[in-house]
C-alpha cells in the first residue's frame, strides 16, 4: 500500500452494501437531471418541427420598408434566407378560380419556396418570368394539371389570365381543408393583378418579407439590431412565436411567461439531485465515522482524511454517472420512438436515437458538482473523529442531550423513533428536503397538463377525416348520400349535420341570433358517451324530441343561458334541456348555438337534407379511396379533406401529453426510490443502537413503531414543508402559463396533492421492510459489531 488512498478500493469491497445505495442514489440523481433536461430538448425539437410545418421556416416578417431596405436586409451576414410575400383571397371570400376551384394567389421570392415552405418544390422548379407560376400538388390530383401545361386564373373583374405550370409544392392545411388551391407567383404580375382587383397600384410598402435568420446568430440580438437599423416599430416586426418561442427566442408576453417557469423548474430539478445526493452521502459517512477514526489511529493526518471521503466519492461517480446518464438517454430514445409512431407524418424527422448534449452534460455536472460539494461535511466531520475514540469504540456519535424523548404522551418506541429523527438537525433538513423539492418538482410539473389542456384540442370522436359540404351553407347535400358513401371502400364511418343560420331570437329580453344545428345517433350517442351534457335526463328529453322545442345549448361563457330557459325564436319558442359542454361549433357574444334533434330541425325549418356530411376512414384506407369520395362529391359540392389538420393536432397533443406525463411518471419515479433508499440508508446508519435496543429487551413489535415513527417524522417534515412551497410556486406557475393568456383563475391542485402524499406514505412504509426484515434475520451479537 504506497498511501491511505488505496484503501479505496478495499473499502468500497468491504462496505459494497452501504455504497450501493450511495451509489443508487447519485444514479438516480444524474438519471432525473439527464432525464428531463433531455426531454426537454427533444420536446423542443419536436415544437420546432411542427412550427415549420405548420407555419414555415422563418423567424420574422417585416412591413413598411422600402425595396431598397430590403435589399440591404437580405444582404445581412446574419440572414439565411429572405422572401417578399403578400396574398389576396386568403380567406377564399372573393372570386378568384382556376378549373371551377377556389385559389389564393401569393407572391413570393425564390427563397420562400427552397427555404421558408416547409417543404419546398415537390416537382418542377421556380418561376423564370412573370407568366409562370407554382401550384399546390392538389392541383395536379384535382384538375390533372402538370408541369408545362397552361391555366387561367380567373379574377373578380372577370378577366381571365393565363400562366404556365413551372412547379408544384405540397399542399397545406388551409388548401385541404377548403378544398382549394395555392397559386405562387413573382410579386411582379401579382402587382398587376392587384391594381386590376383593386384598381390602385401595389407599392413596396404593402408587401410583407420573411426573415430567416442563421443557425449559428443570436436571434434576438438580430431582431433588435434590424429594428434599430431601419428605425422599426414593434408593430411593423412580427414573430414566428411557435418556432421562435422553442427556440428560446421568443419575445412575446406568454412566451416569456413560459421561459420564467422553465427557469424555476430548471432550478428545482438541480435542487432535487443536490438534495439526494447530499442526504445519501451524510447517512453513508455517518455509518463509517469509526472507520476514519481508525485511519487516523495508523497516522492519517486531517487533511488525508478529508481527501479519502472526496476521492471515495468521486470513485462512487464513475460507476454512477455514467449508469445515470446511460437509462436518461436510453428512456429519451424510447420517447422519441414511440412520438414516431404515434404521429410519423410530422415526427418522421425526429431522431430515434438522438442525443441530448445538454442533457447528459447537465447530468454529468450535477452528478460530480453535487458529490464534491456534498462529500465537504461528512469529510471535515470524519476528519474530526479522534483516534482515541475510535479505539475506545466511542465515535463521537452520541452528543449530549438536552432534552429526553417525550414518553408522556405516546409509547416509547414511538417517542423515540421521533427523537431519533429530531436529533440530529442537518440530517432532518437533508431527508426532509429531499422529500420536500419532490413534492414541490410534482407539483410545479402538474401545472403543465392543465397548460395542455387549455392550449391543445385532442381529436374528439366526432372529428372528420374528409367531409362533403354545400357550396353556399344551405341544406343541399342529400341525405341519401349518407347510405352510398357506406357502400365505398376506406369508409368507416358516415354523419351529417343541418344548419340554419342567423335565426331571429330573443334571449332573457335580449335580442340575439341563433344557429341551429341537428345531430343524428352517432353524435348524440357520443354526447352520452363523453358526459358532455350538463343534465342527463334534459340530455334524453333532446334525443327523443320531435315537436316539443328541446334544444342543447352549446357552452359559451359570453352567453349567460341557463338549463331550463326558454328561447324565443322565428321558428317557435325552444327550451334548453341541457347545456353542451364539448361542441364542435361555437357562437359568440351576439349569435347562441343550439343543437337538437333531425326530427325537430326538420319540423321547425321544413329541411330534410344535410348542409355537411362527415366522412371518418378506415384505418388501412389509401390515396385512392379518397380520390374516389372525392369523385363521388363531384364539382357541386366542397370537399374538405382535414386529414393534414388532424395529423397535426395529433401530433401536437401526442408530444406534449408524452413529456408531460414523461416528467411527471419520473418525479414519481425518483420520489419512490429517493425515500426508499434514503430510509434504508437511515436505518442502516443507526444498526448499532437498534442492535443495542434489541439486547435490552426491545421485540421487533417495537422496533417496527420505532422505525416507522421516524420515517414518518421525516416524511411529513417534509410533506408540510413541500406543501408550503409547493403551493405558491403552483399558483405562480399557474398565473404565467395559464391566467395571463386565457384568464382562467387559480384552481387548488387538489388531485396532485392527493396524489404525490399518498405517493410519500405508500413509499415510506414500502422503505421500512427490507430494513426491519434485514435486522430481525440479524442476531444482536451480529447487528452490535456490524459496521
Amino acid at each position: 500500500m504506497k498511501s491511505y488512498l488505496s484503501l479505496i478500493p478495499i473499502s468500497a469491497k468491504v462496505h459494497r452494501r452501504q455504497n450501493k445505495m450511495t451509489i443508487i442514489c447519485i444514479t438516480l440523481a444524474v438519471f432525473l437531471v439527464t432525464a428531463i433536461f433531455s426531454m426537454a430538448e427533444m420536446e423542443l425539437r419536436s415544437q420546432q418541427i411542427r412550427a415549420v410545418i405548420n407555419y414555415g421556416n422563418w423567424h420574422i416578417g417585416i412591413r413598411n420598408i422600402s425595396e431598397e431596405d430590403a435589399a440591404l436586409i437580405s444582404e445581412r451576414p446574419d440572414v439565411e434566407a429572405f422572401s417578399p410575400y403578400e396574398a389576396l383571397n386568403y380567406r377564399l371570400r372573393d372570386d378568384y378560380e382556376l378549373g371551377g376551384k377556389q385559389i389564393a394567389i401569393c407572391a413570393v421570392g425564390e427563397d420562400f419556396v427552397t427555404d421558408i415552405y416547409s417543404d419546398g418544390l415537390a416537382e418542377g422548379e421556380f418561376p423564370n418570368s412573370g407568366n409562370e407560376v407554382i401550384l399546390t400538388y392538389n392541383a395536379k390530383e384535382a384538375l390533372g394539371i402538370s408541369i408545362g401545361d397552361t391555366v387561367d386564373i380567373k379574377i373578380p373583374t372577370g378577366d381571365v389570365l393565363p400562366f404556365t405550370v413551372s412547379g408544384l409544392v405540397t399542399d397545406t392545411i388551409m388548401t385541404d381543408r377548403a378544398d382549394a388551391i395555392a397559386v405562387l407567383m413573382l410579386p411582379e404580375p401579382f402587382k398587376e393583378i392587384c391594381a386590376k382587383v383593386q384598381d390602385r397600384e401595389l407599392t413596396d410598402i404593402d408587401m410583407m418579407y420573411y426573415v430567416q435568420f442563421k443557425d449559428n446568430v443570436n436571434i434576438a440580438s438580430s431582431i433588435r439590431d434590424v429594428k434599430a437599423q431601419f428605425e422599426l416599430a414593434d408593430e411593423d416586426v412580427g414573430e414566428n412565436t411557435a418556432l421562435l418561442g422553442a427556440m428560446g427566442y421568443s419575445g412575446s408576453y406568454v412566451m416569456q411567461g413560459l421561459y420564467i417557469i422553465a427557469g424555476v423548474l430548471f432550478v428545482l430539478v438541480l435542487t432535487a439531485g443536490v438534495l439526494m445526493i447530499a442526504s445519501s452521502m451524510n447517512s453513508n459517512i455517518a455509518q463509517r465515522t469509526e472507520f476514519f477514526g481508525m485511519l487516523r489511529c495508523i497516522g492519517a493526518e486531517r487533511k488525508q482524511v478529508m481527501r479519502f471521503v472526496r476521492l471515495e466519492a468521486l470513485n462512487w461517480c464513475k460507476t454512477a454517472i455514467p449508469i445515470g446518464v446511460g437509462i436518461g438517454v436510453v428512456l429519451t430514445w424510447v420517447l422519441c420512438a414511440v412520438l414516431r409512431v404515434l404521429s410519423a407524418g410530422f415526427f418522421s424527422t425526429l431522431p430515434v436515437f438522438g442525443v441530448s448534449i445538454s442533457g447528459i452534460i447537465m447530468g454529468i455536472i450535477v452528478g460530480l458538482l453535487t458529490v464534491l460539494i456534498a462529500a465537504q461535511a461528512p469529510a471535515k466531520k470524519a476528519s474530526k473523529v479522534s483516534p482515541l475514540a475510535a479505539v475506545s469504540g466511542n465515535t463521537g456519535q452520541v452528543k449530549n442531550i438536552r432534552r429526553a424523548a417525550n414518553t408522556r404522551r405516546m409509547k416509547i418506541e414511538t417517542a423515540i423513533g421521533m427523537h431519533h429523527a429530531k436529533q440530529n438537525k442537518k440530517n432532518l433538513l437533508l431527508m426532509s428536503g429531499s422529500f420536500a423539492v419532490c413534492i414541490v418538482l410534482f407539483l410545479c410539473f402538474s401545472t403543465l397538463i392543465d397548460f395542455m389542456d387549455h392550449a391543445l384540442t385532442p381529436l374528439r370522436p366526432y372529428t372528420p377525416d374528409v367531409s362533403i359540404v354545400s357550396k353556399d351553407n344551405a341544406c343541399s347535400v342529400p341525405k341519401d348520400m349518407v347510405k352510398e358513401l357506406y357502400g365505398k371502400e376506406g369508409i368507416k364511418r358516415v354523419f351529417g349535420r343541418m344548419f340554419a343560420y342567423d335565426i331571429p331570437a330573443k334571449v332573457n329580453g335580449v335580442e340575439k341570433k341563433v344557429m341551429l344545428i341537428s345531430y343524428e345517433s352517432y353524435q348524440m350517442n357520443w354526447v352520452d358517451e363523453e358526459r358532455w351534457a350538463s343534465d342527463r335526463i334534459g340530455f334524453e328529453q333532446v334525443v327523443k324530441d320531435t315537436d316539443e322545442g328541446y334544444v342543447l345549448v352549446s357552452h359559451n361563457e359570453q352567453n349567460n343561458i341557463k338549463d331550463g330557459d326558454v328561447i324565443s325564436t322565428s321558428l317557435g319558442d325552444l327550451t334548453v334541456a341541457a347545456t353542451l359542454y364539448v361542441c364542435p361549433f361555437s357562437g359568440d357574444e351576439d349569435t347562441v348555438v343550439l343543437v337538437c334533434s333531425e326530427a325537430l330541425f326538420t319540423k321547425l325549418t321544413g329541411e330534410t337534407d344535410y348542409t355537411i356530411i362527415d366522412i371518418q376512414l378506415s384505418l388501412g384506407a389509401s390515396e385512392e379511396d379518397v380520390e374516389a369520395i372525392r369523385a363521388y362529391a363531384g364539382q357541386d359540392y366542397t370537399f374538405s379533406d382535414r386529414r393534414l389538420d388532424n395529423r397535426e393536432a395529433a401530433g401536437a397533443y401526442y408530444s406534449f401529453v408524452l413529456f408531460i406525463y414523461g416528467f411527471l411518471a419520473i418525479i414519481a419515479m425518483i420520489t419512490v426510490f429517493n425515500i426508499m433508499n434514503s430510509v434504508s440508508m437511515s436505518v442502516s446508519a443507526r444498526m448499532k443502537q437498534y442492535g443495542a435496543m434489541r439486547a435490552v429487551g426491545m421485540d421487533m413489535a417495537q422496533m417496527k413503531r420505532m422505525i416507522y415513527a421516524e420515517t414518518f417524522t421525516y416524511a411529513i417534515s417534509g410533506t408540510l414543508a413541500g406543501v408550503v412551497l409547493g403551493i405558491p410556486l403552483h399558483r405562480f406557475a399557474w398565473q404565467n402559463l395559464i391566467y395571463n393568456q386565457w384568464n382562467d383563475p387559480w384552481i387548488f391542485p387538489v388531485l396532485a396533492l392527493i396524489v404525490i402524499v399518498a405517493l410519500v406514505i405508500s413509499s415510506c412504509i414500502l422503505a421500512v421492510r427490507n430494513p426491519l426484515k434485514r435486522i430481525e434475520n440479524m442476531s444482536v451479537v451480529d447487528v452490535l459489531s456490524e459496521q
